[in-house]
C-alpha cells in the first residue's frame, strides 16, 4: 500500500501518529495483524533460497569457462555468497510489495480523479518511487513493468464498470482508541445504499488474514486527516477486498468481520505490546535476593511483612 501521511516506519513496525508531525503512538493495523504466527513462511524461505542456489549452479554449467574464478570467488566470500541465498525470499517480498504498492498508488488517483491514469502517469509514478525509495532499481524493462500494472488497472477498470462504487474517502486514516491502533484503508465506497472498507490486493491469493485488517477498520472509532482534522467514523456494514492477479480481471471477496474476528485482533494488539526483554529480571545475588526480586515483581512483597 502508499505510504499514509500520518505514519512512519519504526523498529517495532509501522506506526501512527494523531497529528502532523507529532509523536508516533499506535502501531498499525497491519503492524497488528502480522503478529499472527506464520509458520508456513518458514518453508517458504527456504525454497526461494535453495531456487537461488540452484540459479548459481545453473550459471556455472553455461559459463564454464568462468566457473573456476566464480567458485574461487565465492569461496573467498562464503559469507557473501551465504547473505545472497538468505536474501532471495526477502528481496521477492520488496519486488512485489514495490508493485503492489505502484498499483495502489495509481488506483488512488484514479479514486480521487474519476479518470484512469495513462501509461505516461503511471511511469511517471514509477520514477517518483524509484528516487524516494530506490523502488524498481533491479527492474529489467520498464514497458514490462508498465504492461503488468496495465493487466491490474484493467481488472481494476472492470470492477468499476461492474460494481459502479461511490467513493466516500480514498486512503484515509481510521483510528481506534480504545484498542490504541490506527491504520488505512484503501477506500470507502458506498455500493447501494452500503458502506463498505475497501481494499486493494495484487497478491497471489486473498488470505484469511486479511479478515483482522478488514475488522479493525470497520470497528474504527474515527477518521483522521492528513492535517490532523477529526471525522466521525462512518457505520460500515463490512470490508470487501478487490484482488487484482497476475492473470488479469478481477474478484471481490467479502471478508467476515464478525466480533470474533475482532476479538482475534484486539489480543493480537496486546501480543504487540507486549515487552518480552522487560521479563528478564536482573541476576540475583543469594536466595533471599532471588526471592525478594520474584515477588516484587509479582507485587507480592507485603506478603513479607
Amino acid at each position: 500500500m502508499t505510504t499514509p501521511q500520518l505514519s512512519g516506519d519504526t523498529p517495532r513496525g509501522r506506526m501512527y501518529r494523531l497529528e502532523p508531525d507529532g509523536p508516533l503512538v499506535y502501531p498499525s493495523i497491519t503492524t497488528v495483524a502480522g503478529m499472527r504466527a506464520k509458520d508456513h513462511l518458514q518453508g517458504w524461505y527456504a525454497t526461494m533460497a535453495s531456487k537461488r542456489a540452484l540459479e548459481m549452479y545453473a550459471w556455472l554449467d553455461r559459463n564454464p569457462g568462468r566457473a573456476a574464478a566464480e567458485i574461487s570467488r565465492v569461496s573467498k566470500d562464503r559469507w557473501g555468497a551465504q547473505k545472497r541465498i538468505a536474501a532471495a525470499a526477502p528481496e521477492y517480498t520488496r519486488r512485489a510489495s514495490d508493485f503492489g504498492t505502484l498499483v495502489h498508488a495509481v488506483c488512488e488517483d484514479w479514486g480521487r480523479s474519476g479518470t484512469r491514469p495513462d501509461r505516461d502517469a503511471v511511469a511517471a509514478e514509477v520514477e517518483s518511487m524509484r528516487a524516494a525509495t530506490g523502488a524498481f532499481g533491479d527492474e529489467p524493462s520498464l514497458d514490462a513493468l508498465l504492461n503488468r500494472a496495465r493487466v491490474r488497472l484493467d481488472g481494476y477498470d472492470a470492477f468499476l464498470q461492474d460494481y459502479r462504487p461511490e467513493f466516500v474517502a480514498v486512503e484515509q486514516t481510521v483510528v481506534n482508541h480504545t484498542v490504541k491502533y490506527a491504520g488505512t484503508t484503501d477506500c470507502i465506497v458506498r455500493i447501494g445504499n452500503t458502506l463498505l472498507s475497501g481494499d486493494i490486493k495484487t497478491s497471489k491469493k486473498v488470505r484469511g488474514d486479511y479478515a483482522l485488517q478488514g475488522v479493525a477498520v470497520v470497528r474504527a472509532e474515527q477518521l483522521l486527516d492528513a492535517d490532523g482534522g477529526v471525522q466521525d467514523m462512518p457505520e460500515l456494514t463490512g470490508a470487501f477486498v478487490i484482488h487484482l492477479p497476475e492473470a488479469g480481471g478481477y474478484s471481490v471477496i467479502p471478508l467476515r468481520t464478525t466480533d470474533e474476528e475482532f476479538s482475534v485482533f484486539r489480543s493480537l494488539r496486546e501480543v504487540w505490546g507486549f515487552e518480552a526483554e522487560e521479563c528478564v529480571l536482573p541476576p540475583a545475588q543469594d536466595p533471599k535476593a532471588l526471592v525478594l526480586s520474584l515477588l516484587k515483581a509479582k507485587g507480592g512483597l507485603d506478603a513479607l511483612g
